[in-house]
């Protein structure tokens, strides 16, 4: 297993960085196709527990989402979809409200939670900050799991996820913390200070660990292990983004917000 997991890292980071550095159009067209395929593991999932969501509507709006942020806010752009999945109710009978309900959850969790990794990309020095993204995602999740298979002993979450402990999370906070104050000190231009990515690391990888969490909780609920098999060795797209999903958002605010 952890033979397949570096492969498919040394054959998709190449892909990964090439992206991010182009960003623009590129950035934009990976994020709805990673979107799309996000959303159809999730709406797979939730047909293990009855659900019908109304798929081609999610994949639809994903696309909608990415190209009218720019031109008007993206708030407005959620408030349109969900009025027009709102006026499905009456006139497709074929779905009931949880359908609907779920169909617009998937929405909001998959392509508008990643749509923030493309603000974040357009940015002043975007080029740069965009990288905490994933260093803290990463991280988190690298040392959380080699601190908790040697030194976990304490259960984090055990109705939620039994494998993680409060070791394996402490680890992930150190080795977040350590790594994003390293990639500030390695990347001046960037116009974090240590400080800062102290704070972005440590905080960082709190919320990245509850978005695994919350990945988790859905695939129990769902009655799956994984969402997927699209990435060899890591899962589907949201086994691997699941952190990602929370990280980018909160980073943005950081930067948007606060600095």
């Amino acid at each position: 297993m952890l033979k397949t997991r570096v492969i498919s890292a040394i054959v998709g980071l190449p892909i990964l960085f090439f992206i991010l550095i182009k960003g623009g159009n590129m950035l934009k067209i990976a994020l709805v196709l990673v979107s799309i395929l996000g959303l159809n593991e999730f709406y797979n999932a939730i047909k293990n527990i009855g659900v019908r969501p109304v798929k081609i509507f999610g994949y639809l709006s994903a696309i909608l989402l990415y190209f009218l942020e720019s031109k008007i806010a993206k708030v407005d752009v959620l408030v349109i979809i969900a009025m027009m999945l709102f006026l499905l109710f009456l006139t497709n009978k074929k779905y009931n409200l949880k359908d609907y309900a779920l169909t617009l959850m998937g929405i909001i969790y998959i392509p508008l939670f990643f749509l923030y990794i493309q603000k974040l990309r357009e940015m002043p020095e975007g080029m740069y900050i965009v990288w905490f993204v994933f260093i803290v995602s990463w991280m988190t999740d690298t040392f959380a799991y080699f601190t908790g298979r040697f030194f976990g002993k304490h259960k984090l979450a055990p109705t939620i996820s039994p494998k993680k402990t409060i070791e394996g999370g402490i680890g992930g906070i150190i080795g977040s913390t350590i790594s994003c104050a390293v990639f500030a000190w390695l990347f001046p231009q960037s116009n974090v200070s240590i400080y800062l990515s102290v704070i972005i690391g440590l905080l960082g990888s709190i919320i990245a660990q509850c978005g695994d969490l919350i990945a988790s909780f859905i695939k129990r609920n769902c009655y799956i292990k994984d969402f997927g098999n699209t990435i060899p060795g890591h899962g589907g797209i949201l086994d691997r983004f699941d952190s990602i999903l929370f990280v980018s958002p909160f980073i943005y605010f950081i930067f948007q917000y606060l600095i």
